[in-house]
C-alpha cells in the first residue's frame, strides 16, 4: 500500500511539473507574439511644450530615441492618431510647400517649415523658421528638415501618434532651435550637399594663445571669450571650457576644475562649442602661472 501511495504521489508531481512547463512555454510564446505585434515606433507630440519625442520598441518596451523641436498650432487636435501617407513635397495653405510630409490626421501633417516655391530649397520662409519651438502653424506640426526627413524615412505609416499637453517637454527634453538671418533661404539642417550652411562652422573669439598670469591674481577662463553659431548668432552660452594642469614637479598634464593662480605651473585651456545643429569648433590657450 505504501509503495502504491508513493507511486501515485510521484505521478502527481510529474504531472504538475509537466503542466507548469507547458504553461510557462505558452506564456513565453504569448509574450513573444505580443512583442512581435507591437509597432516598431510610437510618437508623442507635446503641444504645450512644442516637442516631439520618437520612441522605439526594444524587447517589448518603448524607449525614447529622438527629441525634436516643433511648431504645432492652436488648432492642432489632441488625441491618438496613426501616421498616414507620405509625400516628398506637399502643397500647403497659401499655397505654400513643405518637404517630407507625413499625414497625422485629416489635413494635419508633419512637414518642414514652408517654402514659397515647390522644389526650390532656397525659398524657405526664414521668419517662420525662427518661430520653431512656438505655436505657429494653422494645425500642422512643423519640423526642421532633418527631423521631418527622419520621420519620413525611418518611421513607417501606421505608427501610433499621441498628441497631448504637458508642462514637461518629454524624457529627452526640448532641443534648442538655431536661428537664421534670412540671407539664403535654406533650412540649416537640410543634409543636401548644396546647402551653404554645411560649410559653415561656429566661431570662438577672444582666445589668446598664450598668457602669463601673476601668482595669486584673479583669473577667469571665459572672460572676454565669446562664440557665434553656424548662422552667425551669439552662442556664448554653448561654450565649454576644459582645463589641464602641468605642475612643475610632473612631466604630464592632469585635468583640473580651473586655473588656480596659487598653484604655479602650466595650464592648457580647451574651448569647444557644438552648436544647435551639431557643428563644432575648438580653440586652445596656454597659461603660465609663475611666482615671478
Amino acid at each position: 500500500m505504501r509503495k502504491n501511495h508513493f507511486l501515485c504521489m510521484m505521478m502527481r508531481l510529474i504531472c504538475i511539473v509537466i503542466v507548469l512547463v507547458l504553461f510557462a512555454g505558452t506564456a513565453t510564446t504569448s509574450d513573444a507574439r505580443r512583442t512581435r505585434n507591437l509597432p516598431k515606433y510610437k510618437i508623442r507630440i507635446n503641444k504645450q511644450c512644442c516637442t516631439v519625442t520618437v520612441y522605439k520598441c526594444v524587447k517589448g518596451k518603448y524607449e525614447p530615441k529622438k527629441a525634436m523641436i516643433c511648431s504645432p498650432g492652436p488648432y492642432t487636435p489632441l488625441g491618438t492618431f496613426s501616421l498616414g501617407e507620405k509625400s516628398r513635397w506637399g502643397t500647403l495653405m497659401g499655397p505654400s510647400y513643405g518637404q517630407y510630409c507625413a499625414r497625422i490626421t485629416g489635413r494635419v501633417l508633419f512637414h518642414s517649415v514652408w517654402y514659397y516655391s515647390c522644389g526650390n530649397k532656397t525659398t524657405q520662409c526664414y521668419r517662420e523658421y525662427n518661430r520653431l519651438g512656438t505655436l505657429a502653424s494653422h494645425g500642422c506640426v512643423r519640423l526642421t528638415v532633418a527631423d521631418a526627413k527622419y520621420i519620413y524615412e525611418k518611421v513607417p505609416s501606421g505608427t501610433p501618434i499621441i498628441i497631448y499637453n504637458s508642462a514637461k517637454p518629454g524624457p529627452l527634453g526640448k532641443p534648442m532651435a538655431i536661428k537664421v538671418n534670412g540671407y539664403c533661404g535654406w533650412d540649416p539642417t537640410d543634409p543636401d550637399e548644396n546647402n551653404p550652411y554645411r560649410k559653415m562652422k561656429p566661431k570662438i573669439r577672444g582666445v589668446k594663445k598664450f598668457r602669463k598670469i601673476k601668482y595669486g591674481k584673479k583669473f577667469k577662463a571665459k572672460k572676454g571669450v565669446t562664440a557665434v553659431n553656424s548662422t552667425g548668432f551669439d552662442a556664448t552660452k554653448l561654450l565649454k571650457v576644459t582645463v589641464y594642469y602641468h605642475p612643475d614637479y610632473l612631466n604630464r598634464y592632469i585635468w583640473v576644475n580651473r586655473v588656480n593662480t596659487k598653484a604655479p605651473g602650466r595650464y592648457r585651456i580647451k574651448y569647444t562649442i557644438t552648436d544647435e545643429i551639431g557643428h563644432k569648433a575648438k580653440k586652445a590657450s596656454c597659461v603660465r602661472v609663475s611666482r615671478a
